[in-house]
């Protein structure tokens, strides 16, 4: 490429502060998780046994005082003391599904037959929870911790240091030098405008239409998604000046590889990969992950807590 980075920033001048620097997981994440876990995991079943403080008990009114309640549904809750229900509730207590009683709900005196029962069950944070979560391995709380750590922390480090590397890249961008080719950059992100267009078209999004409604030409699409383009050329050269420096290089041959395996894996001919893409794009995806996997994310995993 004509234009490139000619003269880097040294960015470990920047001094990083120490929230970028924690990444490790806190005992309270895991235990809210395994809160919510119980909370999902409660539910409600139908019981034969003694009702007891916090079912749900549905009667049938039999009989009562008042006209219009025969053959009512009456629900009530055993403990909740709801206001003209205590007496039913207290006498609810203890009896189960099919027996028959006396009493009264505020001024009205009813028989009940209590139809059937629900009780809630909640589970715990404790190993019988952890049990039936059908985890492999996991059949305690302390091994769920453990599971936890194993599954979240590559990942919660890994995006400690890409805050880090993130920082030190909008400083070398702001602070280096680069020599620019005002026409290859033109190029470089009217390409990208191009294959855009094409594949908003091709997934029933006409690019001509405007957020504010209005309705541009094809050309003015294009130039308004190439001008879109522009923020992304220079950290592409970037990434270049990094690999190329680390002798990280991607060559015709290696993209010619890279389309073999896209077109077997879409089930497309290589022709077809190739009208959708171009070696520029192959470029700076691999070279982005390639800086921050492989070359300055080591670096910056030297700055996270021990």
């Amino acid at each position: 490429m004509k234009s490139k980075m000619t003269s880097c920033y040294d960015y470990k001048q920047v001094e990083i502060k120490d929230e970028l620097r924690k990444w490790k997981i806190p005992d309270g994440e895991v235990q809210a998780e395994l809160e919510a876990l119980a909370r999902d995991h409660s539910r409600e079943e139908e019981v034969e046994g003694a009702i007891k403080p916090g079912d749900s008990v549905r009667c049938i009114c039999t009989a009562a005082s008042l006209d219009g309640w025969k053959d009512r549904v009456i629900l009530l809750y055993p403990g909740r003391g709801l206001p003209g229900a205590e007496e039913a509730e207290r006498q609810a207590a203890g009896r189960k599904k099919g027996d028959e009683m006396d009493t009264q709900i505020g001024q009205v005196k009813v028989s009940l037959r209590i139809e059937n029962v629900i009780r809630k069950k909640v589970w715990s944070v404790n190993d019988d929870l952890t049990a039936v979560l059908n985890i492999p391995g996991v059949k305690t709380v302390e091994d769920y911790f453990q599971w936890y750590h194993k599954q979240k922390d590559p990942g919660r480090r890994q995006e400690a240091c890409n805050a880090i590397v993130r920082m030190w890249l909008e400083a070398v961008m702001a602070n280096s030098t680069f020599d620019m080719d005002d026409e290859e950059e033109k190029e470089w992100c009217s390409l990208r405008a191009r294959f855009g267009y094409r594949s908003l078209l091709e997934g029933g999004y006409d690019p001509k239409k405007q957020p504010d409604g209005s309705v541009v030409t094809e050309e003015e699409a294009i130039a308004r998604m190439a001008q879109e383009q522009e923020r992304y050329f220079v950290p592409y050269l970037i990434y270049t000046y990094f690999c190329e420096k680390n002798g990280f290089v991607i060559t015709e041959e290696d993209y010619a590889e890279e389309v073999k395996r896209l077109a077997k894996e879409n089930e497309l001919t290589e022709e077809q990969v190739r009208e959708k893409t171009d070696i520029s794009f192959y470029r700076q995806v691999t070279y982005q992950e390639r800086v921050f996997l492989h070359i300055l994310g080591p670096e910056a995993q030297n700055y996270l807590e021990d």
